[in-house]
C-alpha cells in the first residue's frame, strides 16, 4: 500500500512540473510574437519619415434610431399583428372538428 501510495504522489508531482514547464514556454512564445510585431511597425514607420506629408481631415456622422415594438404578452410577436395581444400564443389552441385533440397535432 505504502508503494502505490508514493507512486501517485512522485507521478503528480512530475505532473505538475510538466505542466508548469509547458506553461512557461507557451507564455515565453508570446512574448517573442509582441517584439515581433514592434519591430515591423518601427520599420515602417522610419522609411515614411523623409517624404512629404499630406494631411487629411474626415468626418463621419453617425446616427442611431431606437424603434420600440410593443408585445405585452412576451410571445416575440408584435402587438399590432398579434392576433391575441394580451394572452401568449401557446395557451391558444383550435379545435375546429371538436373531438378535444388540438388540431396541430392531428395533421
Amino acid at each position: 500500500m505504502k508503494h502505490s501510495r508514493a507512486g501517485i504522489f512522485i507521478f503528480s508531482l512530475l505532473l505538475i512540473f510538466l505542466s508548469s514547464l509547458a506553461f512557461s514556454f507557451a507564455h515565453a512564445d508570446d512574448y517573442d510574437s509582441e517584439d515581433e510585431r514592434t519591430t515591423s511597425s518601427s520599420s515602417t514607420s522610419d522609411s515614411t519619415s523623409g517624404k512629404n506629408k499630406i494631411k487629411v481631415e474626415t468626418n463621419v456622422s453617425t446616427t442611431t434610431t431606437t424603434t420600440v415594438i410593443k408585445d405585452s404578452d412576451g410571445d416575440k410577436i408584435p402587438d399590432g399583428s398579434d392576433p391575441h395581444p394580451n394572452i401568449s400564443e401557446i395557451y391558444i389552441v383550435s379545435d375546429d372538428n371538436g373531438n378535444g385533440i388540438v388540431d396541430k397535432f392531428e395533421r
